[in-house]
């Protein structure tokens, strides 16, 4: 029969009753902030008990903490689970922010308080974000963004890649964000300024904003896996180029502004890939860019009218056309939702097609009001490439798209084949 460890012996051992490493973590920290692991908030008075301005705790960690030397010059700065009141922080390079996962550690704007809860200098980068919720207060009086980029220039020293410690701006941002919360903020949830690059935000979360859910400006990022939700205007607008959006569901925004989209595109080269726009009080995907994609998209019941879920707006449509050289592969508009009280269905027109001067439209339609408005051929001045104009042949149901088949003429028109 084997001999049972005796208490004593496991203490000594440092273990605990069942034989396990005591004051085990994922990612081991210091108490006392002196560990090369990381630096815990608390170390340096911060109480997040929801009540406490711990914002001059929060910076004196994260000085502590680019002040390192090893590993070099930043470290992990720890939130322990708890609810952190804060005037606005700015991110500095080489941090990386850790909370216990978001709706557990949580920084949260102080009431009647005008700021960014979380903001990016133009000179920082090299950062990340983990596990935490940004919460703006709004009903309390908070006022701001969730989380913010500062706008850079595009110039030389933005692009020095070779000292970058020495540079007074970095566009290229090298920033991760992932398990994050963005809520109750009284403008965006995200709003980065132009021209912030290389910016990669995973597995978020955005929810109950005042304009935006997301709203960007800058360029070559990404954003995965989200779910962005109850956004006051629309969930994502895009102002710029290059960026890419993959697997994702936009739902129940516009409720205070039914303007614009749930996913309202305007920049350039941008791809949305697997994006779900859903129970919008307003159009489902709205291009107004150049040579951006959209594949694999779902426009599922938007459109009924703000305040009433029972009544369609009879104003929205699943995809609005306006923008040149688009591609739409594999799209869907469609209503779970069947006919609603009222008789009709939440999308009025499957698609509009406002600039027919697109590389391939590939949208299927059901569950909709009306199909899309009649057009013949949509001239198209300054037009040269044949092939690269889209029209309708027949208006449907269903729906039959052409293209022009040779140049368009002196007016502008071409023959649809």
């Amino acid at each position: 029969m084997k001999s049972r460890r005796s208490l004593p012996l496991l203490l000594a051992l440092g273990m605990n009753a069942c034989g396990l490493p005591m004051n085990s973590q994922a990612l081991p920290i210091a108490s006392n902030g002196t560990g090369t692991s990381g630096i815990s908030v608390m170390s340096y008075g911060a109480a997040g008990d929801g009540i406490t301005d711990d914002t001059r705790a929060i910076n004196s960690a994260m000085t502590a903490c680019v002040n390192k030397t090893a590993p070099a010059n930043g470290c992990v700065l720890y939130f322990p689970a708890g609810i952190y009141i804060t005037t606005g922080l700015a991110l500095q390079s080489f941090v990386h922010m850790k909370g216990d996962g978001w709706g557990t550690s949580v920084l949260r704007l102080k009431p009647h308080t005008s700021a960014d809860v979380l903001t990016v200098p133009a000179g920082t980068f090299n950062f990340s974000v983990y596990g935490l919720t940004l919460d703006g207060n709004s009903a309390k009086g908070g006022s701001g963004n969730c989380f913010s980029t500062a706008t850079t220039a595009t110039g030389p020293v933005e692009w020095n890649t070779a000292n970058k410690r020495a540079a007074s701006i970095n566009v290229q941002k090298w920033g991760h964000m992932e398990e994050v919360m963005f809520t109750n903020c009284s403008a965006d949830g995200i709003h980065i300024n132009a021209y912030n690059y290389m910016l990669f935000i995973d597995n978020f979360y955005i929810f109950n904003n005042g304009s935006y859910g997301l709203y960007t400006q800058g360029t070559n990022s990404s954003f995965t896996n989200f779910q962005i939700e109850r956004n006051g205007t629309a969930g994502i607008h895009v102002a710029n180029a290059n960026n890419r959006f993959t697997s994702g569901e936009v739902i129940w925004n516009g409720s205070a502004n039914s303007t614009e989209a749930a996913v309202y595109v305007s920049g350039g080269r941008n791809i949305l890939t697997a994006v779900e726009a859903e129970d919008n009080y307003t159009n489902g995907f709205f291009d107004n860019g150049s040579d951006d994609e959209f594949i694999g998209c779902v426009s599922d019941s938007n459109g009924y009218a703000r305040g009433d879920a029972n009544a369609s707006s009879l104003t929205a449509s699943g995809f609005i056309l306006d923008g040149t050289g688009g591609v739409y592969i594999g799209d869907k508009v469609t209503s779970y939702r069947g006919r609603l009280p009222d008789g009709k269905f939440p999308t009025q027109w499957p698609y509009i097609l406002k600039n027919a001067n697109q590389a391939r439209i590939d949208i299927s339609s059901d569950s909709t009001n009306e199909p899309p408005p009649t057009v013949s051929e949509v001239p198209q001045a300054g037009s040269s490439m044949a092939g690269h104009v889209a029209c309708i042949k027949s208006a449907g149901p269903p729906v039959v798209i052409g293209f022009c088949s040779k140049v368009n003429n002196s007016t502008g028109a071409c023959t649809c084949s």
